[in-house]
């Protein structure tokens, strides 16, 4: 892992993942030191993939004088939505987390099919055959796949109600159909970024972005995590709903500006030193 200290404001844990919509080089575009050693709480954000064990990180990294910018408590709100869903409602299609896939019968008892399966963090590479279940017999196959596949077999499944949502051209094949759907990060509460998330499919827009930004702005409001990540999309109906919560420190960016979205977060945190300051 590299750790940079960003204009003397903000450290930097990173790790290439190898992923084009991850990775950013941050040398390329802020002035970047690597000090021996850090001041007591230096703010800092990790940029190292998916992490397996948040609490251990964290632990190591305020040994070493850097204060992660969230807690391993607002890494779980963030993260998993057993925690983020009680505190979003109405904002987003309703949802049972199970500590194991439960019957056909028990779906049915209630929700209607088709129903959406995915894990309690995440959907196995937005495969819409394991995602997208229609009835009974498409279940008990796809009971069989979650227990195999590599993404989804350690989570917890969760069950949440099938909302349609406004189609756009491109995609991929074999994966959920693309649809008006955007990423937004937000730092101690402010949008400090946003765009397409599905950047595979041709470019597309919204007339109404803004009241969409509106809906992923209380949903931040509602978490209250330093750094998260609110994927927001448009329904066929013409809602906004709130498809996904993540710890910012973990997402892609997906067709948000990365360069941007930090540029703007070392403005927040120089805003909030000198405030401190005063």
């Amino acid at each position: 892992m590299d750790i940079a200290l960003l204009e003397d404001t903000l450290a930097i844990v990173s790790r290439r993942v190898g992923v084009a919509v991850y990775d950013f080089d941050f040398s390329l575009y802020f002035r970047c030191r690597h000090p021996s050693s850090f001041a007591a709480d230096t703010p800092c954000a990790l940029r190292i993939g998916a992490v397996e064990d948040y609490g251990a990180r964290y632990a190591e990294l305020t040994e070493l004088g850097l204060r992660p910018v969230n807690s391993p408590a607002e890494h779980d709100r963030a993260s998993e939505l057993e925690h983020w869903y009680p505190l979003l409602g109405e904002l987003t299609p309703r949802t049972r987390v199970f500590d194991a896939l439960p019957p056909a019968q028990r779906i049915e008892a209630e929700f209607a099919w088709p129903i959406f399966l995915k894990g309690s963090r995440q959907t196995s590479k937005h495969n819409a055959k394991l995602s997208v279940i229609g009835d009974r017999e498409h279940y008990a196959w796809a009971v069989e796949q979650y227990r195999r596949d590599p993404v989804l077999h350690w989570q917890r499944p969760a069950v949440r109600e099938f909302v349609p949502l406004a189609p756009v051209a491109g995609g991929i094949a074999g994966k959920v159909p693309a649809s008006l759907e955007f990423r937004s990060f937000w730092w101690r509460g402010q949008c400090v970024g946003w765009g397409r998330y599905w950047y595979q499919a041709a470019p597309y827009a919204c007339a109404d972005i803004e009241a969409g930004l509106a809906l992923a702005a209380e949903a931040a409001r509602r978490l209250q995590v330093p750094f998260l990540v609110v994927d927001f999309a448009k329904a066929a109906d013409g809602r906004w709903i709130v498809i996904e919560c993540n710890d910012g420190q973990e997402s892609g960016y997906a067709a948000a500006p990365p360069r941007a979205i930090w540029e703007a977060i070392l403005a927040c945190e120089a805003g909030a030193d000198a405030g401190r300051a005063r």
